[in-house]
């Protein structure tokens, strides 16, 4: 009975019936008042007026009938209405938000556990040939993931405002969040390469630190929960000849592609300390809009490509 008291329906029903009853309340004193104080007019009036008792009888038979089956149609919907939704919390506990088919992430709507890939110990980025290994992580390209978007798009998916793209004041620059990941990786493979080199530093403390920071944060983000299972010969061997479900990395860089913050990261040491950034997004794709616009900007004709210019290395 709590549940149905408390429902709105009931809440709706009870304040109407109220002032339908405070209504009726007034009236019938305002006959009483009337009443009071008869003059000898409406006493002859009144005794020569028949009787009426069975009529005043039947109107307050018809009221309370009328009450009781709005009471019950109440009952009957408020009961009806809190089955149907503890139906559709029971359902929401039980069903998980995938089951009836695949989920999709936010923004590039990447599909989860598409691809298969072997849990190697050892993958091409360990390789045991120092120069080898340098030249893999240099050329890991992280520059397609500063991605920019209509601006109403990022409303819409909740995302903070962001600095405009100059190309094209509708749309504001992102940097994907897997590309920054990249680009940390990146910034702390290159601080072990200068210590093993015995160079000076590259990347600053303060750098590398932020970078391992975010790394965890990200680690702690995802709390990936997939089981590594430990060799029974080498228990603190694990995951050595497993397979794990994972998204498509292509098909996030073919989505940072095709909403291109035409960007850079070239060599911080130096692009960092200019005072405007916009050089570092002059590297539109041919045939795009926004290339015409970095043209005339520059003040270079037709010809010129600046996404053909070679990519600063590690080894220059």
């Amino acid at each position: 009975m709590t549940a149905i008291t408390q429902s709105p329906t009931f809440k709706t029903f009870s304040l109407a019936f109220a002032k339908l009853e405070k209504q009726y309340v007034t009236m019938a004193e305002y006959k009483a008042l009337m009443s009071e104080e008869p003059d000898d007019e409406s006493i002859y009036l009144e005794k020569q007026r028949p009787p009426n008792r069975t009529i005043s009888n039947s109107h307050g038979l018809y009221h309370s009938k009328l009450f009781f089956i709005l009471i019950i149609i109440l009952s009957v919907s408020s009961i009806s209405l809190n089955i149907l939704q503890l139906s559709f919390y029971l359902i929401s506990l039980r069903t998980p938000d995938h089951e009836d088919g695949p989920h999709y992430s936010k923004y590039a709507r990447l599909e989860d556990d598409t691809v298969e890939v072997f849990w190697n110990q050892s993958g091409k980025y360990a390789n045991p040939d120092d120069d080898a290994r340098d030249h893999l992580w240099d050329e890991l390209d992280i520059d397609s993931g500063v991605v920019a978007v209509p601006k109403t798009w990022a409303r819409e998916k909740g995302l903070p405002e962001a600095t405009t793209f100059p190309w094209d004041t509708d749309k504001a620059l992102y940097f994907v969040n897997a590309y920054h990941s990249v680009h940390c990786l990146k910034n702390v493979y290159r601080a072990f390469r200068d210590l093993r080199l015995g160079l000076a530093p590259s990347v600053g403390p303060a750098h590398v630190t932020h970078c391992l920071d975010q790394l965890l944060a990200d680690v702690f983000c995802h709390a990936d929960d997939t089981l590594r299972a430990a060799n029974r010969s080498t228990p603190h061997v694990t995951a050595s000849n497993q397979n794990r479900r994972c998204r498509d990395w292509s098909a996030l860089r073919q989505w940072t592609l095709a909403h291109p913050g035409c960007y850079r990261y070239g060599n911080h040491t130096l692009e960092d300390a200019r005072p405007s950034q916009i050089a570092r997004m002059r590297y539109c794709p041919e045939g795009s809009r926004e290339l015409e616009r970095v043209r005339e900007y520059f003040g270079k004709g037709g010809d010129w490509r600046p996404e053909e210019e070679r990519k600063w290395s590690w080894f220059d």
